[in-house]
């Protein structure tokens, strides 16, 4: 029979990191540990329950049926700690605790540090940990529990999930000069077909504001002549500088570029990409101190309408 008291905290933390990422190498890095040690602390956890929590399977690592029955039981021990804490810290007319904020691409760079730095200025004790993805990849963490909440470029309908619009976006399309129409003309629906496009993957906010705006006139993605997938904005960027192709993205994310004059801004005639971010919750979740004072800060600074500007 074994003893609770020795399941260290520290062994349950690698336990679900080796879980989450599905490799003892990956958890070691995420942990700033050696992978012997974290081979360590899931071999201690294993003898003391007396079965296997993993299955090692050359380089993939599963886990067992009673591997998947304590994580489930952790991550919930897990979160009532992290909760008493956070109310501790209320006793003392503290905010603190551990808050981790999905967001897609264009909201982690431009707009997401910005709503940091007056909720850190306000709340120093909170430790932050972002969690970058596409639109798609941030919303499905939300949706089944991993994340509390994020900042997305695209809204779905879904039983569970709050969507609050916390600024607008303009979608622009951009291209080298040696591509765009001459003294900043609008180009025409068909030159979309003709150029070579640097294109974000599924998932994407940008590329879904791109669908759109092509499906109300009439047209598809499958239409246009794909010469580079990428999965982030600053490579559709560079792309897009070095001449390889036309992409579309955020006017917050190119603004540097076009100041200088390294890309061009192209209107198309018809072709409205205007889209919003958002801040998306899970209506099912219960919100720690943190996270309450977060998502409060998050909406009373976009009522301000100033996001963005700090750009």
């Amino acid at each position: 029979m074994y003893s609770i008291k020795l399941m260290d905290i520290r062994r349950l933390e690698a336990f679900c990191k080796v879980y989450e990422l599905a490799s003892f190498s990956k958890a070691g890095q995420e942990l700033f540990l050696s992978q012997p040690t974290i081979s360590s602390h899931i071999s201690v956890l294993e003898e003391e329950l007396g079965v296997k929590l993993f299955d090692r399977m050359g380089r993939t690592v599963l886990p067992t049926q009673a591997g998947e029955l304590l994580y489930g039981h952790v991550k919930e021990a897990f979160r009532s700690l992290t909760s008493a804490r956070a109310e501790i810290q209320l006793l003392l007319d503290k905010v603190g605790g551990d808050l981790v904020v999905g967001a897609s691409t264009i909201p982690a760079h431009y707009i997401l540090p910005e709503l940091l730095r007056g909720f850190l200025e306000a709340y120093p004790e909170v430790a932050v940990h972002m969690e970058v993805s596409d639109s798609g990849g941030i919303i499905e963490q939300v949706v089944d529990g991993r994340l509390i909440c994020g900042i997305v470029g695209a809204a779905v309908e879904h039983p569970d999930l709050l969507f609050d619009k916390i600024m607008d976006d303009d979608v622009v399309l951009i291209a080298p000069p040696s591509l765009a129409p001459k003294d900043g003309q609008a180009a025409a629906l068909d030159q979309l077909r003709a150029w070579p496009w640097i294109m974000r993957e599924r998932g994407s906010g940008t590329r879904k504001a791109l669908e759109i705006a092509l499906q109300r006139q009439g047209l598809g993605l499958f239409e246009l002549r794909v010469a580079v997938s990428a999965v982030s904005t600053e490579a559709v960027i560079q792309c897009v500088r070095l001449g390889l192709g036309v992409s579309v993205t955020s006017r917050l994310a190119a603004r540097p570029f076009l100041e200088r004059g390294e890309i061009v801004s192209v209107p198309v005639t018809g072709l409205d990409m205007a889209r919003q971010f958002w801040l998306v919750r899970n209506s099912k979740r219960s919100l720690m101190p943190a996270y309450r004072y977060f998502v409060r800060h998050v909406l009373d600074t976009a009522a301000r309408g100033t996001l963005g500007d700090a750009s």
